[in-house]
């Protein structure tokens, strides 16, 4: 019994240091990223090993002074094609309104579109910026006979 009594206590130790040890690595971690500088909202990873440098995105076009921007957003899931996930990437850009999107002229329409990671391309496959036009305008009969039903 002695014997079984000292193992234990034995395994309670080890198991304690190395509990120790795995906060300790983790409180390490924790520093060392503290340290880096914090990457910046619209700031691309870095390539790579081996990758090609990305390209620069243009620089967007200043989306809020050219839209009406008082009272609540839109709903920009309303759109066809456009999702919660493209919606908080939108949001995060600045566009919140169907009349910022209605606005986007074609090379607002690439510099958005080079910011928009895994839904690039969706902006012009889907034609966000005509659906937005119609709803900007209010012009929902416009948008079904295009597009289709509303919240369909």
């Amino acid at each position: 019994m002695t014997t079984n009594f000292v193992i234990g206590i034995a395994v309670l130790v080890i198991l304690v240091l190395l509990g120790t040890m795995v906060a300790l690595a983790a409180m390490v971690r924790g520093r060392k990223a503290a340290s880096r500088p914090a990457p910046s909202a619209h700031a691309e990873p870095p390539a790579a090993a081996g990758e090609a440098p990305r390209e620069e995105a243009p620089p967007l076009p200043d989306i809020a002074a050219r839209a009406d921007l008082a009272g609540p957003p839109d709903t920009l899931t309303t759109l066809k094609g456009l999702g919660p996930k493209a919606a908080a990437r939108l949001n995060e850009l600045g566009i919140t309104r169907f009349a910022q999107l209605a606005a986007l002229d074609a090379d607002g329409v690439a510099a958005l579109d080079a910011r928009m990671g895994n839904f690039k391309g969706r902006i012009a496959r889907d034609r966000w910026v005509e659906q937005a036009a119609h709803l900007a305008a209010g012009d929902t009969a416009g948008f079904e006979a295009t597009f289709g039903k509303l919240g369909g």
